[in-house]
This record gives C-alpha cells, sequence and structure tokens, in this order.
C-alpha cells in the first residue's frame, strides 16, 4: 500500500475532536490520563448535539448530555473498566457532573467548563502564559483594536432571537441544520437591527 500524504488543499477536510489544551499544561489537569482527555474533548463535542436536540436544564440552562458510557465504549474502542475510570478522573477534577434518572434511563451527563490555574493568588495571567511558552512583550500587551467596519458591539434590547431560532427547526422543534444556524445568526442580527 503506498503512502498517501496530504496535499495542501487537503489538510482540513476531516472533523475533528476537539482537546483544550489546558488538560495537558494546568498543573489542576496534568495527572489526567489520555483516556480522560480524550472523553472530555469528546464530550465537548457532543455539546452541539445536545444543543440542536434542545437538551438544556430548564431551571438552570445548562446544557446537558444524554450519552451511556457503553456508546462511549463503543464509539471509542475502550474497556468498561477504562471508561469507568475516566469517568471517576473526570469527576474527580469536577469537570462533569452526571445527573441520575429514574428506572434504567442514562445518566444526564453535565460538562464543566475548565478552570484557569494562576498558582499562588500573586501570580498573574501574563506569568502563567509566559511559563507556557506564550511569552509577551511590553508591546503586544497593548490590546490591538479588531479591523472590522462593524464597531456596534451592544445587542439591542429588541432583538428577537426566538422568529430567528424556530427559523431553523423542523416540525418536531429539533434543530434541522445546526451549521446553517450558526453560519446565519450573524447575518440575521445585522438584518434585524440586533447589532
Amino acid at each position: 500500500m503506498a503512502f498517501l500524504a496530504y496535499k495542501a488543499n487537503e489538510c482540513f477536510n476531516h472533523q475533528y475532536i476537539k482537546i483544550p489544551k489546558d488538560l495537558f499544561i494546568n498543573p489542576l489537569y496534568k495527572h489526567l490520563n489520555s483516556d480522560s482527555k480524550i472523553i472530555y474533548g469528546f464530550l465537548l463535542d457532543r455539546l452541539s448535539l445536545s444543543i440542536k436536540n434542545n437538551w438544556i436544564d430548564e431551571k438552570t440552562g445548562n446544557v446537558y448530555l444524554i450519552f451511556t458510557r457503553k456508546k462511549i465504549q463503543e464509539l471509542l474502542h475502550l474497556s468498561d473498566k477504562t471508561v469507568t475510570k475516566a469517568f471517576k478522573e473526570l469527576k474527580a477534577c469536577e469537570l462533569i457532573y452526571e445527573k441520575r434518572q429514574q428506572c434504567s434511563k442514562p445518566n444526564i451527563i453535565y460538562i464543566a467548563k475548565i478552570k484557569p490555574y494562576f498558582g499562588n493568588s500573586a501570580q498573574s495571567r501574563k506569568n502563567y502564559d509566559s511559563e507556557h511558552g506564550n511569552s509577551t512583550t511590553p508591546e503586544s500587551e497593548n490590546l490591538r483594536p479588531n479591523k472590522t467596519n462593524n464597531s456596534k458591539t451592544n445587542i439591542d434590547n429588541n432583538f428577537n432571537f426566538k422568529n430567528f431560532d424556530n427559523r431553523f427547526r423542523d416540525t418536531t422543534g429539533q434543530y434541522e441544520n445546526l451549521d446553517r444556524f450558526l453560519a446565519n445568526a450573524n447575518d440575521f442580527i445585522k438584518n434585524e437591527g440586533g447589532l
């Protein structure tokens, strides 16, 4: 079988699971094993499907997943023991929270945001970045303006997101095309005077 190297126009033809870099450099998460980090990235990726399915807690507004460990085992080709250990690690780091449902329904999984680490309280973000290879110079610390023609940054209180949102739902109330929904959101807001 011949080696098939990528050409310049083929480099981004795949879908990717993003794993946050902080899981590898932040001391709060460096101890996690690779399986835990991959599962966290995989669960983050599944949040878009949860949004598409409107799986949002009515009381808190938090997005949740309905995703069995068995399904994770199958998709990632991992054993039950490996997935269970990874979930325990993610829970211990407070990166996920599982809520039991009644009877034999799968657990609801909430995904937590990664906590920044600044060491002792005197350590600043600048020091954190420079320790991890993101060195800054005094010149680069000055904020650079974005080079857009749109300087309106306040959202108009009269903007009705529901009108826009409903344009992309099918008859069952599910999003029919989340990519199209997100791609057109900015144009809709501009046309409706929301920004």
